[in-house]
């Protein structure tokens, strides 16, 4: 099994409960809804199809809202798709219209009194440029650089500008209580420029008496990039979302930037996911480019978290193949890690605590014995979380009795989520850890599993290595 993990984005593509089931079949491990692209209708429609079909197949399928965040669109334009023709001028303006060739708005039009003349204006992830010539208090008139096409709720960037937007909306607000109403594992924070950035939304979710949703921050701006520290303390881990990254920095430094951040979030044992145009040739193509496939591979490589597509499942015409290339890039990666080598690169501090240090131990044991897994029990999922942290070359089977600790562990490198009753002592534990990885991979007799366990359940007190008779 897959130790990488793969997030798939719903939209109109794989929003059916036929999709859904053939991309957790093919190795989806979570989904996720953009509320800048979905109504809450229409994501409780998919979150109920995803609990509907884990029912029906057994699995556990993680679920991750993403916020809108304080992003600026385009309004509705007059027809799906608008030519913009190079060395024309457009204007952008307060009032809220239908746009065409000559006009049109914006989601936050006071950003309009913030814009400079000599400003550059990105529109559908960069693809369509504007350079702004003149202003009056309401209008922005821009000259277009370049041929390209805009939509309705297009992406608007403003390179380095800094409106000091209100990072909390009303609507993200809604997003929130509407994420702790249908009890969902992740929330990605779009837009995050610092620390009170997820500050604000933590102390909403304390408000809303949630303590299971995780926080993910989308790194997509400078900001974020020179807080990365700060974000990951206060966050559960991070998004590197290239595609705005890709507009605010030039594009020929996203990959060290890229590894730079999944360094932090490694050193500050965090989620790391890797998103945009993982296999973006797949929205229209049944097989990806070759620069596509390392680009898979690298992040694969770099021992992140989750790879996550986007337009590929939400639009493309190939979700479910996308998927499965996804996971076979990802297993022929993984054959090829050195994991004794990884482990050693893992800086260790010069006191680890008792839980580090026996996550450690477990860690490099079950490499040394060519364990076939790993098991633990776990209440809160720290345990497996600090095991997943050394990047172990066996999975992890995490047992718990706790659902949300279970659904809130998908995301986490080489864990295996299951469900199980409480114990009552550790034979019982040993036995059930036996079975249960017997079952999964299908064990013959002489393979070695090591087991870390505790009782009282919470605190991990002892390895043991089981031989499978």
């Amino acid at each position: 099994m897959n130790k990488t993990k793969i997030i798939a984005t719903m939209g109109p593509s794989s929003n059916s409960k036929e999709i859904i089931k053939d991309i957790i079949q093919s190795g989806v491990d979570v989904v996720r809804i953009n509320m800048s692209h979905s109504s809450f209708d229409e994501a409780r429609d998919i979150i109920l199809k995803v609990r509907e079909v884990n029912r029906e197949l057994s699995t556990i399928t993680g679920i991750m809202i993403d916020t809108r965040g304080p992003e600026i669109r385009t309004t509705t334009l007059e027809r799906d798709k608008i030519k913009l023709e190079a060395g024309n001028n457009i204007r952008i303006v307060k009032s809220n219209i239908k746009g065409n060739e000559d006009i049109i708005s914006i989601t936050l039009p006071e950003v309009i009194n913030y814009i400079k003349i000599g400003e550059r204006i990105l529109i559908n992830d960069g693809n369509v440029e504007l350079s702004v010539i003149s202003k009056t208090t309401d209008t922005l008139i821009c000259e277009i650089k370049n041929d390209g096409y805009i939509k309705s709720n297009c992406s608007i960037n403003i390179p380095n500008a800094d409106f000091n937007l209100k990072f909390l909306s009303e609507y993200d607000i809604e997003t929130v209580k509407f994420a702790v109403m249908m009890q969902v594992d992740y929330l990605a924070l779009s837009h995050v420029k610092n620390q009170m950035d997820v500050l604000d939304i933590n102390d909403l979710l304390i408000e809303l008496s949630d303590d299971h949703i995780q926080i993910i921050s989308k790194i997509e701006n400078k900001s974020a990039i020179d807080e990365i520290k700060n974000i990951l303390k206060v966050s559960d881990g991070v998004m590197v979302a290239r595609g705005d990254l890709g507009i605010e920095l030039e594009v020929e430094r996203i990959p060290s930037v890229q590894k730079k951040i999944a360094e932090h979030a490694r050193e500050a044992e965090k989620i790391c996911i890797i998103a945009t145009e993982m296999l973006s040739s797949m929205q229209e193509s049944p097989r990806p480019t070759r620069a596509e496939v390392s680009d898979v591979a690298n992040a694969v490589l770099d021992g992140t978290d989750a790879i996550m597509l986007s337009s590929e499942t939400a639009i493309g015409k190939y979700p479910v193949e996308t998927v499965t290339t996804t996971n076979k890039i990802i297993d022929e990666i993984e054959k090829e890690i050195n994991y004794n080598d990884l482990l050693l690169e893992f800086n260790r501090k010069e006191k680890l605590s008792i839980p580090d240090a026996i996550a450690y131990s477990t860690v490099d044991l079950a490499n040394r014995v060519n364990a076939d897994a790993i098991v633990c029990s776990t209440i809160s999922g720290n345990t497996a979380k600090k095991i997943s942290h050394y990047r172990p070359s066996a999975s992890v089977v995490a047992l718990s009795p706790d659902e949300k600790t279970v659904s809130g562990l998908t995301i986490n490198y080489g864990i295996i989520p299951i469900k199980v009753p409480m114990y009552e002592n550790t034979d019982e534990l040993i036995n059930t850890s036996v079975q249960i990885t017997k079952k999964i991979f299908n064990l013959d007799s002489g393979k070695r599993i090591v087991i870390s366990g505790s009782f009282p359940l919470g605190k991990v007190n002892f390895i043991k290595i089981e031989e499978i008779k």
